[in-house]
Protein backbone atom coordinates (compact mmCIF):
# COMPACT_ATOMS: atom_id res chain seq x y z
CA UNK A 1 0.00 0.00 0.00
CA UNK A 2 2.68 2.27 1.15
CA UNK A 3 4.29 1.12 -2.46
CA UNK A 4 1.02 2.33 -3.88
CA UNK A 5 0.85 5.35 -2.18
CA UNK A 6 4.41 6.62 -3.25
CA UNK A 7 4.12 5.55 -7.06
CA UNK A 8 0.75 7.53 -7.24
CA UNK A 9 1.82 10.53 -5.62
CA UNK A 10 3.49 12.82 -7.97
CA UNK A 11 7.53 13.95 -6.21
CA UNK A 12 7.42 17.74 -5.69
CA UNK A 13 9.77 18.26 -9.05
CA UNK A 14 6.16 17.15 -11.14
CA UNK A 15 3.85 19.05 -9.04
CA UNK A 16 6.03 22.66 -9.67
CA UNK A 17 6.21 21.52 -13.33
CA UNK A 18 2.43 20.87 -13.39
CA UNK A 19 2.00 24.14 -11.75
CA UNK A 20 4.12 26.08 -13.69
CA UNK A 21 2.50 24.92 -17.22
CA UNK A 22 -0.86 26.56 -15.77
CA UNK A 23 0.69 29.24 -14.93
CA UNK A 24 1.97 30.12 -18.46
CA UNK A 25 -0.90 29.41 -19.89
CA UNK A 26 -2.60 32.42 -17.74
CA UNK A 27 -2.66 36.20 -18.94
CA UNK A 28 -0.01 38.29 -18.15
CA UNK A 29 -2.29 40.00 -15.64
CA UNK A 30 -2.46 36.44 -13.85
CA UNK A 31 0.88 35.16 -13.90
CA UNK A 32 1.94 37.43 -10.68
CA UNK A 33 -1.41 36.18 -8.69
CA UNK A 34 0.64 32.65 -8.95
CA UNK A 35 4.10 32.66 -7.10
CA UNK A 36 6.23 29.64 -7.64
CA UNK A 37 9.08 30.45 -5.68
CA UNK A 38 9.20 27.07 -4.37
CA UNK A 39 7.47 23.77 -4.28
CA UNK A 40 4.00 23.42 -3.95
CA UNK A 41 2.47 22.89 -0.17
CA UNK A 42 1.85 19.92 0.82
CA UNK A 43 -0.56 21.04 3.71
CA UNK A 44 -3.45 23.71 3.01
CA UNK A 45 -1.60 26.93 2.22
CA UNK A 46 -2.93 30.65 2.04
CA UNK A 47 -4.93 31.87 -0.71
CA UNK A 48 -3.68 34.79 -2.97
CA UNK A 49 -5.83 38.01 -3.03
CA UNK A 50 -6.74 37.04 -7.06
CA UNK A 51 -7.73 33.54 -5.57
CA UNK A 52 -9.81 35.08 -3.24
CA UNK A 53 -11.15 37.95 -5.63
CA UNK A 54 -11.68 34.69 -8.19
CA UNK A 55 -13.41 32.52 -5.68
CA UNK A 56 -16.02 35.43 -4.52
CA UNK A 57 -16.67 36.27 -8.42
CA UNK A 58 -17.66 32.46 -8.77
CA UNK A 59 -20.18 32.94 -5.65
CA UNK A 60 -22.14 35.95 -6.80
CA UNK A 61 -22.78 35.02 -10.40
CA UNK A 62 -22.92 31.00 -10.11
CA UNK A 63 -20.68 30.47 -13.18
CA UNK A 64 -17.58 30.54 -14.56
CA UNK A 65 -18.68 32.43 -17.55
CA UNK A 66 -20.52 35.29 -15.49
CA UNK A 67 -17.42 35.69 -13.20
CA UNK A 68 -15.44 35.93 -16.09
CA UNK A 69 -17.57 38.77 -17.55
CA UNK A 70 -17.06 40.50 -14.18
CA UNK A 71 -13.52 40.04 -13.89
CA UNK A 72 -12.65 40.67 -17.61
CA UNK A 73 -10.99 37.47 -18.33
CA UNK A 74 -12.01 34.15 -19.69
CA UNK A 75 -13.78 31.45 -18.70
CA UNK A 76 -10.91 29.29 -18.62
CA UNK A 77 -8.44 31.55 -17.01
CA UNK A 78 -11.17 31.50 -14.44
CA UNK A 79 -11.26 27.62 -13.91
CA UNK A 80 -7.25 27.36 -13.83
CA UNK A 81 -7.42 29.94 -10.87
CA UNK A 82 -10.08 28.39 -9.14
CA UNK A 83 -8.23 25.03 -9.48
CA UNK A 84 -4.96 26.15 -8.19
CA UNK A 85 -7.13 27.78 -5.06
CA UNK A 86 -8.71 24.42 -4.46
CA UNK A 87 -5.28 22.59 -4.79
CA UNK A 88 -3.82 25.03 -2.57
CA UNK A 89 -6.75 24.67 -0.14
CA UNK A 90 -7.10 20.50 -0.17
CA UNK A 91 -10.47 20.65 -0.14
CA UNK A 92 -13.43 21.53 -3.20
CA UNK A 93 -15.01 24.67 -2.99
CA UNK A 94 -17.71 23.90 -5.81
CA UNK A 95 -19.46 20.36 -6.93
CA UNK A 96 -21.30 20.58 -10.88
CA UNK A 97 -24.35 19.00 -10.46
CA UNK A 98 -25.90 19.28 -14.07
CA UNK A 99 -24.21 21.33 -15.56
CA UNK A 100 -24.05 23.85 -12.75
CA UNK A 101 -21.62 24.70 -9.85
CA UNK A 102 -23.09 24.19 -6.24
CA UNK A 103 -20.83 25.73 -3.54
CA UNK A 104 -19.39 23.41 -0.67
CA UNK A 105 -19.97 24.34 2.97
CA UNK A 106 -16.70 25.32 3.05
CA UNK A 107 -16.97 27.81 0.15
CA UNK A 108 -20.40 29.16 1.82
CA UNK A 109 -18.43 29.52 4.93
CA UNK A 110 -15.86 30.98 2.97
CA UNK A 111 -17.76 33.61 1.28
CA UNK A 112 -19.28 35.28 4.56
CA UNK A 113 -15.07 36.18 4.68
CA UNK A 114 -15.13 37.16 1.54
CA UNK A 115 -17.85 39.45 1.55
CA UNK A 116 -16.11 41.48 4.53
CA UNK A 117 -12.86 41.26 2.59
CA UNK A 118 -14.78 42.92 -0.43
CA UNK A 119 -17.18 45.41 1.25
CA UNK A 120 -13.63 46.71 3.41
CA UNK A 121 -11.72 47.16 -0.47
CA UNK A 122 -15.13 49.12 -1.74
CA UNK A 123 -14.66 51.44 1.40
CA UNK A 124 -11.21 51.43 0.10
CA UNK A 125 -12.20 52.94 -2.94
CA UNK A 126 -14.73 55.17 -2.33
CA UNK A 127 -12.98 56.95 0.51
CA UNK A 128 -9.93 57.26 -2.20
CA UNK A 129 -11.84 58.75 -4.41
CA UNK A 130 -13.56 60.64 -2.03
CA UNK A 131 -9.98 62.16 -0.83
CA UNK A 132 -9.01 62.76 -4.30
CA UNK A 133 -12.33 65.17 -5.00
CA UNK A 134 -11.69 66.59 -1.52
CA UNK A 135 -14.83 65.48 -0.22
CA UNK A 136 -13.95 63.52 2.77
CA UNK A 137 -11.03 65.32 4.38
CA UNK A 138 -11.72 67.91 6.81
CA UNK A 139 -9.82 71.38 6.06
CA UNK A 140 -8.55 72.55 9.85
CA UNK A 141 -6.89 76.13 9.35
CA UNK A 142 -6.12 78.28 11.92
CA UNK A 143 -5.02 82.33 11.03
CA UNK A 144 -4.09 85.19 13.15
CA UNK A 145 -7.41 86.91 14.26
CA UNK A 146 -6.95 90.02 12.44
CA UNK A 147 -7.95 87.46 9.44
CA UNK A 148 -10.98 86.59 10.89
CA UNK A 149 -12.64 89.92 9.81
CA UNK A 150 -13.19 89.56 6.17
CA UNK A 151 -10.29 87.18 4.73
CA UNK A 152 -11.13 83.98 5.82
CA UNK A 153 -15.00 83.92 6.06
CA UNK A 154 -15.10 85.31 2.70
CA UNK A 155 -12.81 81.82 1.76
CA UNK A 156 -14.40 79.63 3.33
CA UNK A 157 -17.86 81.06 1.59
CA UNK A 158 -16.21 80.69 -2.20
CA UNK A 159 -14.56 77.58 -1.18
CA UNK A 160 -17.93 76.01 0.51
CA UNK A 161 -19.44 77.15 -2.91
CA UNK A 162 -17.47 74.55 -4.33
CA UNK A 163 -17.02 71.83 -2.07
CA UNK A 164 -19.83 71.71 -0.49
CA UNK A 165 -19.18 68.64 1.12
CA UNK A 166 -15.68 69.13 2.67
CA UNK A 167 -16.22 70.07 6.20
CA UNK A 168 -13.52 72.69 7.84
CA UNK A 169 -12.54 73.51 11.17
CA UNK A 170 -11.36 77.09 11.89
CA UNK A 171 -10.17 78.80 14.42
CA UNK A 172 -8.15 82.50 14.80
CA UNK A 173 -5.57 82.47 17.31
CA UNK A 174 -2.64 84.45 18.97
CA UNK A 175 0.84 84.08 16.70
CA UNK A 176 2.28 82.06 19.86
CA UNK A 177 -0.73 79.66 19.99
CA UNK A 178 -0.87 79.21 15.97
CA UNK A 179 2.02 77.60 15.39
CA UNK A 180 1.66 74.79 18.48
CA UNK A 181 -1.58 74.34 16.82
CA UNK A 182 0.38 73.50 13.58
CA UNK A 183 3.39 71.82 14.98
CA UNK A 184 0.67 69.35 16.78
CA UNK A 185 -1.23 68.19 14.18
CA UNK A 186 -4.42 70.28 15.50
CA UNK A 187 -4.51 72.48 12.37
CA UNK A 188 -3.67 71.52 8.84
CA UNK A 189 -2.04 75.08 8.00
CA UNK A 190 -2.20 78.86 9.38
CA UNK A 191 -2.27 81.95 7.91
CA UNK A 192 0.04 84.65 9.81
CA UNK A 193 1.54 87.98 9.01
CA UNK A 194 4.75 87.53 10.36
CA UNK A 195 7.45 84.65 8.95
CA UNK A 196 7.85 81.63 11.72
CA UNK A 197 11.37 81.32 13.31
CA UNK A 198 14.19 79.78 11.03
CA UNK A 199 14.15 76.46 13.21
CA UNK A 200 10.60 76.10 13.96
CA UNK A 201 9.95 73.17 11.32
CA UNK A 202 7.54 75.28 10.12
CA UNK A 203 7.08 75.46 5.83
CA UNK A 204 6.22 79.16 5.18
CA UNK A 205 5.03 80.42 1.94
CA UNK A 206 4.76 83.76 1.33
CA UNK A 207 1.07 84.35 -1.14
CA UNK A 208 0.42 88.23 -0.60
CA UNK A 209 1.22 91.42 0.78
CA UNK A 210 -1.05 93.29 3.18
CA UNK A 211 -0.81 96.64 4.48
CA UNK A 212 -1.82 98.24 8.03
CA UNK A 213 -4.29 101.62 8.04
CA UNK A 214 -5.85 103.73 9.93
CA UNK A 215 -9.51 103.26 10.95
CA UNK A 216 -11.52 106.39 11.57
CA UNK A 217 -14.80 106.41 12.68
CA UNK A 218 -17.27 108.70 10.33
CA UNK A 219 -17.90 112.03 11.69
CA UNK A 220 -13.86 112.21 13.45
CA UNK A 221 -11.93 115.05 12.09
CA UNK A 222 -9.57 112.51 10.26
CA UNK A 223 -12.38 110.89 8.55
CA UNK A 224 -11.53 113.47 5.54
CA UNK A 225 -7.83 113.03 5.14
CA UNK A 226 -6.36 110.88 2.00
CA UNK A 227 -3.18 109.68 3.90
CA UNK A 228 -1.88 109.90 7.97
CA UNK A 229 0.85 110.37 9.18
CA UNK A 230 2.21 109.64 12.82
CA UNK A 231 2.14 113.43 14.01
CA UNK A 232 -1.80 114.01 12.90
CA UNK A 233 -2.51 111.43 15.31
CA UNK A 234 -1.29 113.73 18.01
CA UNK A 235 -4.09 114.99 20.36
CA UNK A 236 -6.43 112.18 19.00
CA UNK A 237 -7.20 108.96 21.11
CA UNK A 238 -5.43 105.75 19.32
CA UNK A 239 -5.94 101.92 19.77
CA UNK A 240 -2.90 100.31 19.57
CA UNK A 241 -1.27 97.03 20.08
CA UNK A 242 0.79 95.43 22.31
CA UNK A 243 4.15 95.67 22.04
CA UNK A 244 5.04 92.23 22.13
CA UNK A 245 2.44 91.18 19.43
CA UNK A 246 3.83 90.94 15.36
CA UNK A 247 1.14 94.48 14.61
CA UNK A 248 2.65 96.22 17.58
CA UNK A 249 6.22 95.77 16.37
CA UNK A 250 4.78 96.89 13.06
CA UNK A 251 3.44 99.74 14.12
CA UNK A 252 5.70 100.90 16.48
CA UNK A 253 7.66 101.63 13.27
CA UNK A 254 5.07 104.31 12.48
CA UNK A 255 4.05 105.55 15.52
CA UNK A 256 7.59 106.69 15.43
CA UNK A 257 8.32 108.05 12.02
CA UNK A 258 6.94 111.55 13.61
CA UNK A 259 9.20 114.55 15.29
CA UNK A 260 7.49 113.02 18.51
CA UNK A 261 6.91 109.45 19.54
CA UNK A 262 2.47 108.59 19.54
CA UNK A 263 1.54 106.27 22.39
CA UNK A 264 -1.64 104.45 21.88
CA UNK A 265 -3.86 105.11 25.28
CA UNK A 266 -5.97 101.73 24.82
CA UNK A 267 -3.79 98.95 23.82
CA UNK A 268 -5.92 95.94 22.62
CA UNK A 269 -4.42 92.68 20.92
CA UNK A 270 -5.53 91.86 17.50
CA UNK A 271 -7.85 93.80 14.87
CA UNK A 272 -11.47 92.68 15.81
CA UNK A 273 -11.02 94.07 19.29
CA UNK A 274 -9.77 97.49 17.52
CA UNK A 275 -12.74 97.15 15.57
CA UNK A 276 -15.58 96.70 17.75
CA UNK A 277 -13.95 99.84 19.60
CA UNK A 278 -13.42 101.92 16.20
CA UNK A 279 -17.06 101.45 15.84
CA UNK A 280 -18.29 102.70 19.15
CA UNK A 281 -16.62 106.11 17.83
CA UNK A 282 -13.95 105.32 20.99
CA UNK A 283 -11.04 106.12 19.06
CA UNK A 284 -8.52 105.85 15.65
CA UNK A 285 -6.73 102.09 15.15
CA UNK A 286 -4.28 100.49 13.63
CA UNK A 287 -5.58 97.35 11.58
CA UNK A 288 -4.57 94.75 9.05
CA UNK A 289 -5.98 95.49 5.44
CA UNK A 290 -7.44 92.31 5.24
CA UNK A 291 -9.45 92.94 8.30
CA UNK A 292 -11.23 95.53 6.45
CA UNK A 293 -13.79 95.36 3.59
CA UNK A 294 -15.40 98.05 1.77
CA UNK A 295 -19.01 96.81 3.66
CA UNK A 296 -17.58 97.99 6.64
CA UNK A 297 -17.62 101.35 5.34
CA UNK A 298 -20.73 102.96 6.75
CA UNK A 299 -19.01 103.04 10.44
CA UNK A 300 -15.67 103.90 9.74
CA UNK A 301 -13.25 104.69 6.85
CA UNK A 302 -9.58 103.14 6.31
CA UNK A 303 -6.53 105.68 5.47
CA UNK A 304 -3.18 104.24 4.23
CA UNK A 305 -0.49 105.66 6.41
CA UNK A 306 2.68 107.89 5.16
CA UNK A 307 4.91 106.45 5.09
CA UNK A 308 3.62 103.45 4.35
CA UNK A 309 3.20 99.74 6.68
CA UNK A 310 3.27 97.18 4.41
CA UNK A 311 4.08 93.39 5.56
CA UNK A 312 3.70 89.82 3.91
CA UNK A 313 1.29 87.46 4.37
CA UNK A 314 2.33 83.55 4.99
CA UNK A 315 0.67 80.68 4.59
CA UNK A 316 2.22 77.45 7.13
CA UNK A 317 2.25 74.34 7.61
CA UNK A 318 4.31 71.70 9.99
CA UNK A 319 7.48 70.70 7.69
CA UNK A 320 6.65 66.84 8.48
CA UNK A 321 2.76 67.49 7.46
CA UNK A 322 2.44 68.16 3.60
CA UNK A 323 -1.42 69.79 2.66
CA UNK A 324 -3.87 67.61 1.64
CA UNK A 325 -5.31 67.80 -1.90
CA UNK A 326 -8.61 70.04 -0.11
CA UNK A 327 -5.89 72.04 2.31
CA UNK A 328 -4.09 73.23 -1.45
CA UNK A 329 -7.68 74.39 -2.77
CA UNK A 330 -8.32 75.76 0.01
CA UNK A 331 -5.28 77.87 -0.05
CA UNK A 332 -5.80 78.17 -3.72
CA UNK A 333 -8.66 80.12 -3.11
CA UNK A 334 -6.73 81.99 -0.61
CA UNK A 335 -4.65 83.31 -2.84
CA UNK A 336 -7.11 84.32 -5.53
CA UNK A 337 -9.11 86.68 -3.34
CA UNK A 338 -5.96 87.86 -1.71
CA UNK A 339 -4.40 88.56 -5.35
CA UNK A 340 -7.71 90.44 -6.14
CA UNK A 341 -7.50 92.27 -3.01
CA UNK A 342 -4.26 93.79 -3.78
CA UNK A 343 -5.34 95.22 -6.98
CA UNK A 344 -6.96 97.89 -4.61
CA UNK A 345 -4.09 98.94 -2.30
CA UNK A 346 -2.94 102.77 -1.96
CA UNK A 347 0.14 101.47 -2.31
Amino acid sequence: MGYAQNVMAPTWRARRSAALAIKWQLPNSLRTFLPMAGPLPSAPGALTLRQIEVFHAVMLTGSLSEAGRMLSVTQPAVSRVLASAENRLRYPLFERVKGRLHPTPEARRLYAEAEEIFGRVNRFNALAGALGAGSASTVSLVSSPSFSEWLVPHAIQKFRERHPDTPIRYRPLAFDALLPHLLLGQADFGLASMPPPVNANIVSEEIGQGWLGCAVPRGHPLAVRSRLRAEDLQGHLLIGYGADTPFGRLASRFLNSGPTPVQPQIEIRSTPEALALVRQGVGVALIESFGYHPSFGKDFVLLPTDPALGHAIHLLHAASSPLSSSARRFASVLKALIKQAQKSAPY
